[in-house]
């Protein structure tokens, strides 16, 4: 109860702070904020952008001090509208990305937007075993709105994400790869499918040097490494297909690397710590053949050509597009 009480006044005080202005309260949600090359964007879209509400009921469990100055004084209230004009601004940007996508035919129809959403909205529904009222209590409590502005913002936002997706489609389609390129980039990058020496081991761990020298002459004797942990009570002491530098310390390694397979080495101090180790097996070095990584390398190829074609391609043609568009900003923080 409690808790509602602080979110009531919380809102209430959110709905205060933007009562005196005309960007939000009191002008209806169809009002024209923005306008971009000809495409409106309305009061509604901008609030479900910057939800202002939700913003401050998040500050007010953090920090009220933050909150009182943020609704209750002249430069907080301010700084909430250069805010929303900030948000402005970003969705001006985000709408001229569509409006890109319109420009090569590849901007998504609204059939398509919605049909994702409704679809994304109905997987989440059917996982979580809740229905459209019960989903539209959780947004409420949750200070996200409800749930048809939260399809509203989602639709927005999938709009631009596909814009974005189709216009990388788009830009890249061209992007290919040649044999002798992966072929070039394997012979340059021989080391990355190469695998060091590999060991399997048997080490056995221990801070006191008369238990480890102990369990040495166990197991020199035969009793199997599995017995003598289980008699010293130590964890893990199988290691399989480990290199150098993993697990243990490189001092420790120098004797590994130049012991014999079969042979058991120890008690080897290091650093205050005692090991028994038993060489089970070295694996020699190996490098994968071509044909085995041919793919991988023409796909990590290809992906970086695309990634490369898309930055020229926003950093050209978009910039160009965007500072030929026609903007008008509505939305005053005066």
């Amino acid at each position: 109860m409690k808790k509602l009480l602080v979110l009531m006044v919380v809102l209430i005080s959110a709905l205060l702070v933007f009562g005196e202005e005309a960007t939000s309260t009191t002008l209806p949600g169809t009002t024209v904020v923005a306008i971009v090359n000809g495409e409106e964007v309305t009061l509604d879209l901008l609030n479900s952008q910057a939800n202002i509400n939700g913003l401050l009921v998040k500050i007010s469990e953090v920090d009220q001090t933050f909150f009182n100055v943020l609704t209750n004084t002249d430069e907080g209230v301010k700084l909430l509208m250069r805010y929303k004009r900030a948000v402005l601004d970003q969705i001006v940007d985000k709408l001229l990305i569509v409006q890109f996508a319109e420009k090569y035919g590849v901007r998504p129809t609204d059939e398509e937007v919605k049909q994702f959403v409704d679809k994304q909205i109905s997987d989440y529904l059917s996982s979580q075993g809740i229905d459209e009222d019960t989903f539209n209590m959780y947004l409420q409590y949750a200070n996200m709105g409800t749930l048809k502005e939260f399809k509203e913002k989602l639709f927005f936002d999938t709009l631009v994400n596909m814009s974005i997706k189709n216009l990388f489609d788009y830009a890249s389609q061209d992007a290919t790869v040649t044999d002798d390129e992966i072929k070039a980039y394997y012979n340059e990058n021989i080391d990355k499918y190469s695998t060091p020496t590999q060991f399997d081991l048997y080490v056995l761990t221990f801070t006191n040097e008369t238990q480890a020298k102990m369990a040495k002459d166990k197991v020199a004797s035969g009793i199997d490494f599995q017995t003598v942990a289980n008699e010293f009570n130590l964890g893990d002491f199988k290691f399989e297909n480990i290199a150098k530098g993993q697990a243990f310390p490189d001092k420790l390694w120098e004797y590994i690397e130049n012991a014999m397979v079969g042979a058991i080495l120890g008690p080897i101090n290091v650093d205050g710590t005692f090991y028994i180790v038993k060489i089970l097996e070295k694996i020699p070095p190996q490098v994968k053949e071509f044909e085995q990584v041919k793919e991988e390398i023409a796909n990590e190829l290809l992906s970086n050509k695309k990634s490369e074609v898309w930055s020229k391609f926003i950093d050209e043609e978009f910039a160009k597009f965007k500072k030929e568009s026609q903007v008008k900003i509505l939305y005053t923080t005066e």
